[in-house]
């Protein structure tokens, strides 16, 4: 965790200190070595979110786009007193979740179905080879403005056929340029059609917005679609980004 409470303030890590958790108010230890990012953890080893992920420099460098108070937000359901920490929870109370490691089916369901108006945003930098095989598998050039290209997945990378699975809309960052939008794809034919949008007009609408804009290119998609046989459009219960 990036935060804590000390003496009933939020405060960063710093060595020495000692605080209590937002979200289960048991005691943390503040763990600032030289080998990973400075955080906090509980003091007893285990952590009271079990969604929770080790948080990298990719996670924080995110986190640090959007204001410090919408950072690790702690989320109620008030009918079932369940609780989670959101990476960010906007002030018009959409999520964003910053993903790094694989997760399981159940997991993903459960994420989507609690949070229900979020977005998701993928390190695509997990495996050197998931970049590489993107780069082999794009394919013609559908659109000008916004960009979008038709796909046809190869290599052995899981990281399209994992998250097709996702009904949130799906943003996957490799650490350069803008991020690339999963707008369809069929995980038999690994075939879709992804949409690129610029990393600072991302941030800006996700942080404007309660939930995301229609996206200008749904006639676009829908034609690809009859083009590609059994290629299913991927539906999102939120509506969709605006690429500019």
């Amino acid at each position: 965790m990036r935060f804590a409470l000390v003496e009933d303030a939020v405060s960063d890590p710093l060595p020495g200190l000692k605080g209590s958790c937002r979200c289960c108010g048991m005691p943390t230890v503040a763990k600032c070595g030289q080998h990973k990012i400075w955080h906090w953890a509980h003091k007893s080893l285990e952590n009271c979110d079990l969604w929770w992920e080790s948080e990298t420099e990719w996670h924080r460098n995110w986190k640090d786009r959007f204001p410090r108070e919408w950072q690790e937000c702690v989320h109620f359901d008030l009918e079932t007193g369940e609780k989670h920490i959101a990476d960010i929870k906007t002030d018009r109370g959409l999520v964003i979740e910053f993903q790094h490691s694989l997760m399981s089916l159940e997991e993903l369901r459960s994420r989507e179905q609690f949070y229900k108006n979020m977005v998701w945003i993928i390190d695509g930098c997990r495996l050197e080879s998931d970049f590489v095989y993107f780069r082999l598998s794009l394919d013609a050039k559908l659109h000008d403005r916004p960009v979008a290209y038709s796909l046809q997945w190869c290599g052995l990378s899981k990281l399209f056929d994992n998250w097709a699975q996702a009904t949130k809309p799906i943003f996957v960052d490799f650490g350069q340029g803008g991020l690339w939008r999963l707008l369809v794809y069929n995980r038999e034919s690994k075939k879709g059609v992804v949409g690129l949008v610029k990393r600072a007009d991302l941030v800006e609408e996700l942080a404007q917005g309660e939930s995301l804009p229609e996206w200008p290119m749904i006639d676009l998609v829908q034609n690809v679609i009859a083009d590609v046989p059994n290629l299913t459009y991927r539906p999102n219960d939120d509506a969709q980004l605006s690429l500019c």
